[in-house]
């Protein structure tokens, strides 16, 4: 029994301490992003350098509310996914999505935020997937 828990507590220091070396890695805009949006624990922060698909999106981090953040090389926010439905805070929105969300949604909670090279796509927490362009006006609903 002694073993499981000592095995366990291991495991635990070691995950810690892997997810430390790799936030020395993240850009500075990305750190600072997350501690004014998300200043929760952080769990994981995985660099996707090596993946060929994915070829403009670098880091991963996972929080410990179930929200996921991915960053671009230069440490720039590029999407934004809640895998619980946990609300994402609309602070960390552009702002004219912002505007946009209070004036037409402002009871709706967002869950999920994601922005390409031409256009942006909102996720309500009720079901409606909401389309912007690139520089944050509404198109249409998805």
């Amino acid at each position: 029994m002694k073993k499981v828990i000592l095995s366990g507590f291991f495991a635990l220091c070691s995950f810690g301490m892997f997810a430390q070396a790799d936030a020395k890695n993240l850009p500075s805009k990305s750190k600072s992003f997350i501690e004014q949006h998300f200043s929760s624990n952080t769990v994981e922060i995985k660099e996707n350098s090596n993946w060929q698909i994915w070829e403009d999106e670098k880091y991963e981090v996972k929080l410990a509310n179930g929200v996921e953040l991915d960053f671009d090389e230069d440490g720039n926010i590029i999407e934004i996914e809640s895998q619980d439905n946990t609300v994402i805070p609309i602070e960390a929105l552009p702002s004219k999505i912002i505007s946009y969300l209070e004036k037409n949604y402002a009871d709706v909670q967002v869950i999920g935020w994601e922005k390409q090279k031409k256009e942006q796509e909102i996720e309500l927490a009720n079901g409606i997937e909401l389309e912007f362009d690139g520089q944050g006006n509404f198109r249409k609903i998805d």
